[in-house]
């Protein structure tokens, strides 16, 4: 057995109940006292800020120091025996293998809002091939404890498609972990075979039980400096005449002011990105629209991009992304561009005259992308 860590850095913006949560968080006072206490180590490579209180146009966040005097707390836990630490990324503050298995995935990340438990718990159905579940099922998810609090444990077998970026894994289950947290929502996921997590259940439940955060000192977690620039996005582009690029950030190659509040982003998954229909309805959903059929994707206008032709999808109403507050009269035009092996998405929102009067500038945008060689 060995432990491990993983930055886990909170910002706390929040004011009452909320403010006093995350307090918790970002000085290090939360504990579990179920579990034993384990040795941490440190990883400072795997340091990713996490910014709860990001704003809506910067969903994630810019990476922000810490005080010398305030280090970031750091995700502690014991790794079960032949589980596989993997790489952290920018969404996901954990990332590791189930027995080492390369089917099986089980990660943590936090977004701002999350999105309500019916959303969530709808998605994952869909990536099972499961049908919803009712609202009596929904409201008797049981309780289950992360980080020292009361979330939720939702578990369900069928055929996993693979999600945003993984490779699908027939006759799979997969097994959540929410936990609502002031403005954001924390997540901790497992999939993979069926047999395999059954057989690792009880080392899953444990490890769970085990997550805690600990206070790093100053010299183990060191602020990022500017010597170490962010990797080369794999595309370039030109800045629409009268946008502010606003720069790279986790999951966006760049974003752009378009407008007052309008922003516009390039983001790049893997594969499919999740499915062109799945991410169709996603925006529709953020809008406030019925969903699409697989047969509408073929009615959808097409824009010229990256050498071949984008999908365009359009969509007005009021605009509510990852449980943010509504916005109402906003507009959305978004660009989805299925290549080899990853796909790229231009996105627009904001009220809708500044959507309208960036309706060139996004034309521009997607005439101007090329893939660096």
């Amino acid at each position: 057995m060995k432990t491990g860590s993983g930055s886990f850095a909170f910002e706390s913006m929040f004011s009452r109940i909320t403010g006093v949560i995350l307090i918790l968080f970002s000085c290090g006072c939360l504990s579990n006292s179920g579990p034993p206490q384990y040795q941490n180590r440190v990883i400072p490579e795997s340091a990713h800020p996490v910014l709860v209180d990001a704003d809506l146009s910067q969903r994630f966040g810019a990476r922000r120091a810490q005080p010398e005097s305030s280090p970031s707390p750091e995700l502690s836990y014991e790794l079960p025996e032949g589980w596989v630490e993997l790489p952290v990324t920018s969404m996901r503050r954990m990332n590791l293998r189930i027995a080492g298995n390369p089917q099986t995935e089980c990660y943590l990340t936090v977004f701002q809002g999350g999105g309500s438990l019916r959303d969530n718990v709808d998605r994952w159905c869909q990536q099972m091939g499961v049908e919803p579940i009712s609202n009596e099922a929904l409201a008797a998810l049981p309780k289950a404890n992360l980080l020292g609090m009361e979330g939720v444990r939702f578990e369900i077998d069928g055929d996993f498609d693979g999600g945003m970026s993984s490779s699908a894994v027939a006759d799979a289950r997969m097994i959540v972990y929410v936990l609502p947290l002031g403005g954001a929502t924390v997540f901790l996921k497992a999939t993979g075979p069926k047999d395999l997590l059954i057989a690792e259940a009880d080392n899953l439940s444990q490890f769970v039980e085990g997550l805690s955060l600990s206070q790093a000192t100053a010299a183990q977690n060191p602020a990022p400096t500017s010597s170490s620039p962010p990797a080369a996005s794999p595309l370039s582009w030109e800045t629409p005449e009268g946008w502010t690029a606003m720069g790279r950030k986790p999951m966006r190659e760049v974003t752009f002011a378009a407008g007052t509040e309008a922003r516009c982003w390039i983001t790049i998954l893997g594969g499919d990105g999740g499915g062109t229909l799945a991410n169709v309805n996603r925006w529709r959903n953020e809008m406030g629209q019925p969903p699409l059929k697989e047969g509408d994707l073929a009615a959808l206008p097409t824009m010229p991009m990256l050498g071949g032709q984008a999908y365009v999808v359009e969509a007005e109403g009021s605009y509510s992304s990852m449980g943010s507050a509504a916005e109402s009269d906003w507009g959305m035009i978004g660009l989805i561009r299925n290549l080899d092996g990853k796909a790229v998405f231009i996105k627009l929102v904001g009220p809708k005259p500044e959507v309208e009067a960036a309706r060139e500038g996004i034309q521009f945008l997607a005439q101007s992308l090329k893939e660096r060689s």
